[in-house]
């Protein structure tokens, strides 16, 4: 239905009808991992808020507005990016141990500052640079750590759009001969298991805290 140059055309589209508000979202990209680190309730919560808020935005705008008239698909996947979205803004965020969670703040910022170059490289222009809560690559791969701590049947059913999204769009992406841009499905997908295979669940984290010695209890 369309070419490279088509698909490339879309980022430096957008972020020409959005200038210069995307600096907002660079700045809210920033503050997420910072406050989903946070042990208090508060701050993870204002962190769902500015996944489930960057979510909606690109999946209607970016996908549904600008990617949907030349790729049916992706319409369909933008309405699922905003239903996403709002399911995001009504949870919470879960406390991590202070060195994953810094760990894993490390890693949302890197891929905030890192990944929308990938766009750049691939189209040779700067305007194409896709920014977080605009490209859906890189507001998925920003995002996705915060659902490995979700209870298990939720964490399943918010990891079932972000994976869809990766298969189909790095199988775009081969199509087309953009092999810089299938750097936004791995680096989600990469991300994703770390966060699975570091991040205790729920059920973990109780009993490692049952298993501590109790001084109360402790023997004479």
């Amino acid at each position: 239905m369309f070419g490279p140059e088509v698909l490339l055309r879309l980022f430096i589209r957008i972020n020409e009808a959005v200038w210069p508000w995307q600096s907002l979202w660079l700045v809210a990209g920033l503050l997420l991992p910072w406050l989903a680190c946070k042990s208090a309730e508060w701050p993870r919560r204002m962190a769902m808020a500015l996944a489930g808020l960057a979510w909606i935005g690109c999946g209607y705008l970016f996908m549904v507005r600008y990617y949907g008239p030349v790729n049916t698909p992706a319409t369909w996947f933008g309405w699922a990016f905003v239903f996403q979205g709002l399911l995001l803004l009504m949870l919470r965020g879960r406390a991590l141990p202070v060195p994953l969670g810094l760990s894993l703040a490390v890693a949302g910022w890197l891929v905030i500052l890192v990944l929308p170059w990938l766009a750049v490289m691939q189209a040779g222009d700067v305007r194409a640079l896709a920014l977080f809560g605009i490209a859906p690559g890189v507001t998925v791969a920003a995002t996705v750590l915060l659902f490995a701590r979700q209870p298990l049947l939720l964490r399943w059913i918010l990891l079932l759009v972000p994976l869809a999204w990766s298969l189909f769009s790095a199988l775009t992406y081969w199509s087309l001969g953009t092999y810089w841009l299938l750097g936004f499905p791995v680096a989600a997908l990469v991300i994703l298991v770390v966060a699975l295979r570091v991040s205790p669940s729920p059920v973990q984290s109780r009993d490692l805290r049952s298993a501590r010695p109790d001084p109360e209890r402790r023997l004479p």
